[in-house]
């Protein structure tokens, strides 16, 4: 297996010197008061990210992602330091992103051809939607379509836009709509019925608490019956001792493959799911370990014959460097985050844009892309929590609390 080292070396050097950080906390909200998210038993009424800026004395400018938790670091210890000896550092991921798009622009060529090593990059990345954040179980009242049959809507419209998959999630609380394993397969028939047998689709786990064994033992045979693509962590990424439990799931769903992943946060985390076979593909997110223990992974899928679908869920700060993860990688496919924000396009001048469910990179050196003039003005921080228990059932919120807490006291 490739190491870091060997792509380190690859990539030779060049003189860089490090002049100055900049982290500015921004967010997302509507402006006429409606949610992001209206999923499981909460709401989403802004989204909180962060902008990482390196600048070097060479006049060279790097991007990352970042938390708001950066704001609270000092990083005046970087000051003068090289960049190109930083990819190995123990930096915050959304630092050692920004390192490599210096070093791609100082090398004059894009971050995804420094990532292939041995391999052949591919420039065209398959991305697939990802949404059904959206459809509640009840009637708003906006006179707007809900259940299964805005589900169906949502689901067609992204097949119009040319996306040949859908990842969805499984409505508002259960408990308060009178859910269960049984009336959802009802409405993955429905939905299947709809989008034809060749629109590939994946399920994840319910929103803000996962599923119970025995609730995933009555779904994964309904979605392998109906062609499912993939099913994604229904029991959440707990660790190993949820690996016989798994198996258990996976024996019951032919032909469907088992995501999961989008919660580790070290390579360590990643090694036994793929060594041992659990999941078919990983969704390790390039915001959340950065981008060199991301390529680390990517050369254990390469081992293991697990593919990557990296996480994709916040700003187009992660679709940049995922996108050029999978494209240096020979990554399977990426999230695109469908939810309603305006952090998908407009951050950047010239964003990716998906075109038939691909988004191709250009030759521009780093990752090609650059930042608004006034991205801080048009998405101004705005303090508070972000996500809420559901307004019209605040009860639901304790009660997936205790299912998760029920889960996840399964494994421990």
């Amino acid at each position: 297996m490739n190491n870091t080292s060997q792509l380190i070396e690859s990539l030779g050097r060049e003189h860089l010197s490090i002049s100055r950080i900049k982290v500015t906390p921004i967010s997302y909200q509507p402006e006429d008061g409606s949610f992001i998210h209206e999923c499981g038993p909460v709401v989403l009424t802004k989204r909180d990210e962060a902008v990482v800026q390196i600048w070097t004395e060479e006049g060279l400018e790097g991007i990352g992602p970042g938390s708001l938790s950066y704001s609270e670091q000092n990083f005046d210890s970087l000051i003068g330091q090289n960049p190109f000896d930083l990819l190995e550092a123990n930096l915050p991921q959304g630092l050692n992103v920004a390192c490599w798009d210096l070093v791609g622009r100082a090398k004059n060529r894009p971050v995804y051809q420094l990532l292939a090593l041995d391999q052949h990059s591919n420039p065209r990345v398959h991305v697939y939607s990802s949404g059904g954040v959206m459809w509640t179980y009840y009637d708003r009242g906006d006179g707007k379509m809900y259940g299964v049959d805005a589900l169906i809507e949502e689901a067609l419209n992204y097949k119009e836009l040319g996306f040949d998959t859908f990842k969805w999630r499984p409505g508002t609380d259960w408990e308060e709509a009178g859910v269960n394993p049984k009336k959802l397969g009802e409405i993955c028939r429905q939905l299947r019925q709809a989008v034809g047998p060749d629109f590939k689709l994946g399920l994840e786990k319910k929103g803000y608490d996962s599923w119970t064994l025995e609730e995933c033992l009555q779904i994964a045979p309904i979605i392998s019956d109906l062609g499912f693509y993939f099913f994604e962590q229904p029991m959440g990424d707990a660790g190993p001792e949820q690996f016989d439990d798994y198996l258990k799931i996976k024996a019951l769903m032919p032909g469907v493959m088992l995501w999961g992943g989008e919660s580790f946060r070290t390579f360590d985390e990643a090694e036994p799911w793929m060594r041992e076979g659990i999941y078919d593909a990983v969704q390790s997110d390039c915001l959340h370990l950065g981008l060199t223990q991301n390529w680390r992974i990517a050369q254990l899928g390469r081992e293991t014959d697990t593919k990557i679908v990296p996480h994709n869920w916040s700003t187009s700060l992660g679709t940049m460097c995922n996108a050029h993860l999978v494209a240096g990688t020979g990554g399977h496919m990426l999230e695109f985050f469908m939810y309603p924000s305006g952090f998908r396009y407009g951050l950047f001048k010239e964003p990716y844009r998906p075109d038939k469910g691909v988004i191709t990179l250009t030759d521009a050196p780093g990752f090609g892309v650059e930042l608004i003039d006034d991205f801080a003005d048009k998405f101004p921080y705005r303090s508070g929590p972000n996500t809420i228990p559901n307004p019209r059932i605040p009860e639901a919120w304790d009660r997936a609390q205790t299912r998760q807490r029920a889960v996840a006291g399964r494994y421990r």
